[in-house]
Parts: structure tokens; sequence; C-alpha cells
């Protein structure tokens, strides 16, 4: 074999090295909550609030509730008590600063 066609093959497969690298690896993304959520919950059965931008697994933005009895809800970031959470949250992070 020639150096030229080593020289070839070895710079192909570099390419093709570099090309799946940056392939993602599901098409699904990792996102915490699977629907837009609860438009409203009751404020006296929450324990915790946690919002999370979107990121490069999830592409959009989640605002979790954790209820008293251990259970998980998503709330819609598009309802009136989900707007007023998310901006509290950014207010608090904001002042922390």
């Amino acid at each position: 074999m020639s150096q030229q066609v080593f020289f070839t093959i070895l710079v192909l497969l570099a390419c093709c090295g570099a090309l799946i690298q940056g392939l993602p690896t599901s098409s699904r993304e990792r996102c915490l909550c699977k629907r837009s959520g609860m438009l409203s919950v009751n404020m006296e059965r929450v324990v915790k609030v946690e919002y999370h931008k979107s990121t490069t697994s999830c592409g959009h933005e989640e605002l979790l509730v954790f209820l008293r009895n251990n259970r998980r809800r998503c709330l819609n970031l598009n309802g009136d008590q989900g707007r007023r959470i998310k901006q509290a949250i950014i207010e608090e992070k904001n002042a922390n600063q």
C-alpha cells in the first residue's frame, strides 16, 4: 500500500470520527416534565420548588413542584401561577448575587 493511499484513509477516518463525536446520542430529550404541566397547585401543599432552564439535554424550561405527599408535579410556565413563581425565583437569584 502506498503512503498516499494510507494517508488518505487516515484523513477519512479522522473526519468520520469528528463527525460522529458531534452527533447527538439520542433523538429523545431527557426532560423531567413529559408534558406542559398543571396550570396551578395548592400552595399550602408545596414543600419545594425547582426551576430548570433549557439545556442541551432538554430544550425547554421546567418548573417542578414537590408536594407534601412526596409527589412531584410539573407546573405550566405559560399559566399565571407558573409565571409568578418563575419570576420570584429569578428575582431571588439576582438578589443573592
